[in-house]
């Protein structure tokens, strides 16, 4: 359901309301200690505030002009007696609250603003200068603002909501694509794999007569670096299962500086000694992924954070190369996307498909230091004893 659409009855309830209170009013007037032309005030005023909530059913959109109008008429309603029926004044909260939810917080501030010289109004025409009747007025102020703000902040939270809603739906479908392009990955490595077979066993026949060693090395090579390719490949397709373990995130994250760290600055800030529950094959492999390309793409440093919160491992890696454009981010992790010369484009997208076989996410954003920064997201999954997060 979306925002605009959460209040669309308030007419409709608006004109029950008033009906409602109409009758009841009607019924219990002569019970409320009013005079017979006080009652008949009052009764004129709440007919015609149910008659023009009536109409206003036929007018479709719902604008800031309503709220003023309920506020109008419930003021009108307590002017009638304001001893009496300054209780009323509760009803403000209302169309207070439906203003903060629905408008511009300025919108929401002017009726807030009507609402109070309104009500004020009542307190100086009645002449209520004592102390109690100054802490009532103070009080109702800030009521009158603190519900407006409730309302605003209301808003705030539906609208992240369903921006997260349909952040989750758009990757479900992203989702749904992978798998087809995972399917199409297996049959075509398989389908290439026994030629390559093939053409490693004929080098190792012609190694054997001594022809020309550069041809026999570029043959071995050429094999070596397609069996590579289709290593990676078929890891994205159909990773193999592998058993889970408690990993110490730390010692992985150690092994792979000093692997990517020999030519560019690698800062490791890891809080706590965080354990993950997963394939260690298929972790170390989905970061190992995402660091190597921030080393490719970084100009010096590269920095790794990685910390627990809320039952999940986040593991940040950003870098102080060009970044990434916008119109890329949405592709970098499809397979065969690459901008680097000489890459297969295969690794990140082997690290989003660790990621979402572990129920995890993958995003990419701007980083501080002037690059692109991963973010990896884990659940920390069964903790056994002795295994700290």
């Amino acid at each position: 359901m979306r925002l605009e659409h959460t209040f669309s009855n308030y007419k409709i309830f608006r004109f029950l309301f008033s009906f409602a209170l109409l009758v009841t009013f009607s019924i219990f007037a002569g019970s409320t200690g009013l005079n017979t032309s006080t009652q008949m005030a009052a009764a004129v005023i709440l007919f015609i505030y149910t008659a023009v909530s009536f109409i206003t059913l036929f007018i479709e959109k719902v604008t800031v002009f309503d709220t003023l109008l309920d506020i109008t008429f419930i003021t009108a309603f307590i002017f009638t007696d304001f001893e009496r029926l300054k209780y009323f004044s509760i009803l403000y909260l209302f169309p207070l609250f439906f203003s903060g939810f629905s408008f511009r917080l300025k919108y929401a501030l002017m009726v807030v603003a009507v609402a109070v010289a309104e009500y004020m109004m009542l307190f100086f025409f009645y002449k209520e200068y004592t102390h109690s009747g100054y802490l009532n007025l103070l009080l109702n102020s800030v009521a009158f603002f603190l519900i407006a703000m409730a309302g605003a902040k209301l808003k705030q939270q539906i609208e992240k909501q369903q921006k997260y809603i349909e952040k989750l739906e758009s990757e479900k479908r992203e989702n749904e694509l992978y798998k087809k392009l995972y399917r199409i990955s297996a049959e075509l490595a398989h389908e290439i794999r026994n030629p390559l077979a093939s053409i490693k066993a004929a080098a190792d026949l012609i190694s054997e007569g001594n022809p020309n060693p550069k041809l026999i090395k570029m043959i071995r090579e050429e094999a070596s670096r397609l069996n590579k390719l289709l290593s990676d490949f078929l890891l994205l397709s159909r990773p193999k299962e592998s058993e889970k373990v408690n990993v110490n995130v730390r010692d992985i994250l150690y092994r792979l500086k000093e692997l990517y760290g020999k030519d560019r600055e690698i800062v490791l800030n890891v809080k706590g000694s965080p354990y993950i529950y997963i394939s260690e094959k298929g972790f170390g492999s989905a970061v190992s992924n995402v660091l190597k390309n921030a080393v490719e793409w970084s100009k010096s440093k590269v920095v790794v954070n990685a910390y627990v919160m809320n039952d999940k491992l986040f593991i940040e890696v950003e870098d102080d190369g060009t970044g990434i454009p916008e119109e890329n981010r949405k592709t970098i992790f499809e397979p065969f996307f690459t901008t680097s010369e000489g890459g297969t484009g295969l690794g990140l997208a082997i690290a989003k498909r660790v990621v979402m076989e572990n129920g995890g996410d993958i995003f990419v954003e701007d980083s501080s230091l002037g690059g692109a920064k991963f973010v990896l997201i884990f659940p920390l999954g069964r903790k056994d004893e002795g295994t700290g997060s």
